[in-house]
């Protein structure tokens, strides 16, 4: 069995180390394991490969790939195998990470949400000033997340343990997820579908968006629902940016709307260093990285290495992609 590794990106934590790879050899020395550094390399080496463990592949790669059958992504999200139906018509299975960004993800969110509703972000910068603001903040009140009412666009495995935390501190948790038949979630009070995002957006506070960047989402959060949310609702997306329309978002941060916003991803990343977001009051940038720590790719390369094993002995394997649906 032949395996192609591409995982290279500009993001340091994005591209699969050395060591990982190196483990990889030695715990599978049956299999050769070919590594691409860039796209060229990658297209000349998938043409007889059984395997890739890879986010990215062109339509080309995959109609050159005569052998290939099964496709890892190290990530949760397969944007960078569009498209997913060249893969569909020539019967290639697409696995991805889903579940290993979920708990960092979920502390980070809550981390943001934090830093919004106890006006951190002022302190922090009273700090810097050695400014001592305690009567400032009795204008703008931190306020309690206890009792506060959220509603998760993604129910899946981010927003499962998103919804765990939130109603550990005491929130009340509705979920909007595209399957509705999956047994209900225990600190979740309510679930529903897609089409009944408009009637949970009311008497919301806050807002979180973990669902997939597919077309069935694109641009479904803009001025109109921004406006059934309570006034000074929270923002918080860390899925992708295209799901939210991104004028709609400013001028609800500009009105008062929005009372603020954590922003994890963005349409034109880097976020230009002129952006006027990076000094709109309330908003809390990251820099794409809500699912960094250190043991990230020993996360992945275990999930793959088990996948990998269950693929030789002919077994289901974990997470597989829904072609169709896009995640």
């Amino acid at each position: 069995m032949k395996v192609l590794i591409h995982i290279q990106w500009p993001v340091k934590a994005w591209s699969i180390p050395d060591a990982h790879v190196a483990a990889l050899i030695v715990a599978f020395p049956e299999i050769e394991f070919v590594r691409a550094f860039n796209m060229e390399s990658a297209a000349r080496a998938v043409v007889d490969v059984d395997a890739c463990f890879t986010p990215v592949l062109t339509a080309e790669m995959i109609v050159s790939a005569a052998k290939l059958r099964w496709v890892h992504s190290p990530a949760a999200a397969v944007e960078g195998l569009l498209p997913l139906s060249v893969l569909a018509t020539h019967g290639v299975l697409v696995t991805n990470s889903k579940g290993v960004q979920a708990i960092p993800i979920a502390e980070h969110v809550m981390g943001g949400l934090l830093v919004l509703s106890r006006k951190l972000h002022h302190t922090l910068t009273a700090q810097r000033e050695r400014q001592w603001i305690q009567n400032a903040l009795t204008k703008d009140w931190p306020r309690l997340l206890h009792g506060q009412r959220m509603t998760i666009v993604g129910l899946g495995t981010i927003g499962t343990e998103i919804a765990r935390r939130a109603h550990a501190f005491g929130m009340h948790v509705t979920g909007v997820r595209r399957t509705l038949d999956q047994p209900m979630v225990p600190f979740v009070d309510r679930v529903v579908g897609p089409a009944q995002l408009d009637d949970v957006l009311q008497d919301c506070d806050v807002l979180v968006l973990s669902a997939p960047g597919v077309s069935s989402t694109h641009r479904m959060i803009g001025a109109e629902q921004f406006s059934l949310l309570n006034r000074g609702a929270l923002l918080v997306n860390v899925a992708r940016a295209g799901i939210v329309d991104d004028a709609a978002m400013r001028a609800a941060l500009g009105s008062g709307q929005l009372g603020g916003a954590m922003l994890d991803v963005f349409d034109r990343e880097p976020l230009d260093a002129m952006d006027a977001l990076w000094t709109t009051p309330n908003v809390v940038i990251t820099p794409h990285c809500s699912g960094f720590r250190q043991s990230h790719w020993d996360d992945v390369a275990a999930l793959f290495s088990d996948n990998l094993r269950r693929h030789q002995r002919g077994e289901s394997l974990q997470n597989v992609v829904d072609l169709a649906a896009g995640y």
